[in-house]
């Protein structure tokens, strides 16, 4: 038989599969399963079980501690499986080496995300970077966390330089080979939380970070008192969650702000062959679980470790960005899109720093052509700083970007005739300029195609127009 026909027959049981024996499936070293978490985890992974599909580069079969170098860990919560990958801080990851993270500060995303209490968070040094691999794609009781990585910056050897300065980035696997070890998995990250002071994942405040504090909820009874609540993933407790960002900064520029999308637009990478997506990983493991088979687990490892890594890059992009309108323009370091200034500027709109807004806006605006996705940006960049100058009173300012606007883009949007048409009439009481305002919106939408024209508006318009003539004639009259 041939190795493809072997491996087909294996993952879908189609050949003769040999049943494991009692001492087969007695966990490492002799700790026994939990009935309660053994049971429980065969009924959340039979009762919808479904054969995995065959991966282009599946492994060569046999246990995970033949194919997946690691060690076995033992603590008071009992035993589990640890990988561990170390990653100097000049490796290049992306446009830069991990180490230019080290140079940021999180407590800048803290005017955007006031929820991640990331105020008092002065550096990245003491981070921990969390990826979960799990046996669902959704939340709930019966969903385990199989696999928890860890990434941490740490210090090896005796280089030259501060005595606690970081020499490498550590990415430590933390995996349950059945689910009898999931409380000594448990205990092995509480241990290593117990090092960092924030946590930073991808999309984790409402996945990663919830599901890990149920795990801990369903194992109380099996966990040592210690590490029943670690205090870094409770709800108040600093994470910054990059999904948040990364969808204020990109979502107007690319169709996707999945992790391995922004691999690969932002940071030029792209994954090798090893990688196994992530809608497989829980048919993989639960296939490993039954069947003992790890050949499809080392790409598992290599998919939670690479997602951690990226987070690194991914974290020191933002940071740069987010930065980057904090500063005079003249002072700007990161080579940003148009649209991503935008969204920039919008951001700090939102939170109330007025002056980085404009100047975001104004970046914006001289970078955005007048065609496809640009010329929507470059609309509502108008329309924004135009705002925030009135807001302002500075009336003069806005009224030269109302009038910018109409000269730079082609559109039937009354808005800049109407502010123009405002502004003439009570800050520099000129009705008749109002007047033709007034007059020219309504023309340009009365000519515009039907699924262009609003009624209400073309009405709101009329009246506009209606009223200024009438507060004109009577502007006229000479008393006697």
């Amino acid at each position: 038989m041939s190795s493809a026909q072997e491996r087909l027959s294996r993952l879908h049981g189609l050949g003769t599969r040999r049943k494991r024996s009692a001492s087969d499936r007695t966990s490492t070293a002799g700790e026994a399963e939990s009935p309660a978490v053994s049971a429980s985890f065969t009924r959340s992974t039979t009762s919808s079980h479904q054969e995995p599909p065959l991966h282009a580069n599946t492994a060569i079969a046999g246990p995970i501690e033949a194919l997946t170098a690691g060690r076995v860990i033992e603590n008071s919560g009992g035993i589990c499986y640890e990988v561990m990958q170390s990653y100097p801080l000049d490796d290049v990851r992306g446009p830069g080496p991990l180490s230019t993270l080290l140079t940021h500060t999180p407590s800048l995303f803290h005017r955007f995300h006031p929820q991640y209490n990331l105020q008092d968070m002065a550096q990245f040094h003491n981070a921990a970077f969390i990826d979960t691999e799990t046996t669902g794609l959704g939340g709930g009781a019966g969903v385990y966390c199989f696999m928890v990585g860890v990434g941490q910056f740490e210090r090896h050897g005796e280089l030259a330089g501060a005595q606690n300065e970081p020499t490498h980035f550590v990415v430590r696997q933390l995996f349950m080979r059945n689910p009898g070890e999931e409380s000594a998995l448990l205990v092995a990250l509480a241990e290593r939380l117990q090092l960092s002071a924030m946590t930073v994942t991808f999309n984790g405040r409402t996945f990663d970070l919830p599901l890990l504090r149920t795990r801990y909820l369903q194992n109380q009874r099996f966990l040592p008192t210690p590490y029943l609540k670690p205090a870094l993933l409770a709800e108040s407790a600093p994470h910054l969650d990059l999904l948040h960002p990364a969808r204020r900064l990109w979502r107007r520029r690319l169709p996707s702000c999945r992790l391995s999308y922004l691999e690969q637009a932002i940071l030029g990478l792209e994954r090798s062959e090893q990688d196994v997506p992530s809608h497989l990983i829980p048919s993989y493991y639960t296939e490993y679980v039954r069947s003992g088979d790890a050949a499809m687990m080392p790409g598992i490892f290599y998919h939670n470790r690479e997602d951690i890594v990226s987070m690194v890059s991914l974290a020191e992009q933002l940071c740069a960005a987010f930065g980057d309108a904090q500063r005079p323009r003249s002072q700007s370091t990161n080579d940003l899109h148009g649209l991503e200034w935008l969204a920039l500027g919008c951001s700090h709109e939102a939170a109330g720093a007025i002056e980085e807004a404009e100047r975001a806006f104004r970046q914006a605006l001289d970078m955005l052509g007048e065609r496809g996705d640009e010329k929507a940006g470059r609309l509502e960049g108008f329309k924004r700083l135009g705002q925030l100058l009135k807001r302002q009173e500075r009336w003069s300012e806005a009224a030269e970007i109302w009038q910018l606007w109409l000269g730079s883009v082609t559109d039937v949007d009354p808005t800049p005739y109407v502010e123009l048409a405002k502004y003439c009439e009570w800050q520099c009481a000129d009705l008749e300029q109002a007047e033709m305002w007034t007059g020219w919106a309504l023309h340009n939408l009365r000519k515009a195609p039907a699924w262009e024209r609003s009624p209400r508006t073309i009405a709101e318009l009329e009246h506009r127009l209606a009223r200024l003539q009438r507060k004109r004639g009577e502007a006229t009259i000479i008393p006697n």
